[in-house]
């Protein structure tokens, strides 16, 4: 019977997966900054926020193409026990707005809505920002069209599984979950050879399609601090406030008791 990890264990786990994930960018000269409720938990807290168990890192597009090319070169002879689910994966395509840095001697299963349960290893998640046009209108209908393609890509994984292998095995030119995906990678980085003084989570999947809650300004991902988290220090971009407040409003003050959850999974060491 496999070991559950939970509690002080599960946030060890999960803290040791991101403390290779910087030791990877230090010795790769890799740019990341933690972010979202990491940088909450980092400010507020000096470490994870109490009734959180989660990991949350931002990338701008080069930083994580450099950190995943880099990555996947090092692992061809490696036995090192983390993995990367790149951004765009054909076994990632589900979570197609982040990527997941793992651990393979776990297992964890993470509860969705409408029953989907999706399976890796205690991971932490890495954001990967885009260019955005700094006019509204602009701005919208990229938005709606990242998330038209990553609707249909949800469609295709739930109900045409098997045409999927289909058109894959046999190079057929017809609609499928690839075309789908280059389709919507093709949106993300439609500004970002203009270099724009916006960057944005194209894809926030918290929000309606014309209302993104993650837009930053470009400069704040060219100068980082160190931030005090579990007794380790680690990148924070240095407008931070900003960043926080464009999040979470007056992110200092506790929210009520009721809202204090943390995340449906369960954790398993495979051993």
């Amino acid at each position: 019977m496999k070991k559950l990890i939970e509690g002080k264990e599960l946030k060890s786990v999960i803290l040791n997966t991101l403390l290779r994930f910087d030791e990877f960018c230090k010795e790769n000269d890799i740019k990341y900054t933690i972010a979202y409720g990491t940088a909450l938990g980092a400010i507020r807290h000096k470490g994870f926020i109490p009734w959180d168990d989660d990991i949350d890192v931002i990338m701008m597009r080069p930083e994580y193409e450099k950190f995943e090319k880099a990555w996947k070169q090092y692992i061809l002879n490696s036995t090192d026990h983390y993995k990367l689910w790149p951004e765009m994966d054909e076994e990632n395509y589900f979570m197609a707005f982040c990527a997941k840095f793992f651990d393979t001697e776990t297992v964890l299963y993470e509860h969705f809505s409408k029953g989907k349960i999706v399976e890796y290893g205690v991971y932490i998640d890495i954001f990967v920002l885009d260019h955005i046009p700094v006019e509204k209108n602009e701005q919208r209908k990229l938005f709606m069209d990242v998330r038209f393609y990553w609707k249909w890509i949800q469609h295709f994984q739930r109900h045409f599984k098997k045409w999927n292998k289909l058109v894959r095995k046999y190079h057929l030119p017809l609609p499928s979950l690839d075309m789908v995906a280059k389709r919507l990678m093709k949106c993300k980085n439609r500004y970002n050879s203009q270099l724009t003084s916006l960057v944005s989570l194209t894809q926030d999947y918290r929000k309606k399609e014309d209302m993104n809650n993650s837009i930053y300004e470009y400069e704040w991902f060219n100068h980082f601090s160190l931030v005090e988290f579990e007794g380790h220090r680690l990148p924070i971009i240095s407008n931070y406030d900003k960043m926080l407040e464009n999040s979470y409003g007056d992110y200092m003050k506790l929210p009520p008791k009721e809202q204090q959850i943390g995340h449906n999974v369960e954790a398993y060491w495979k051993y």
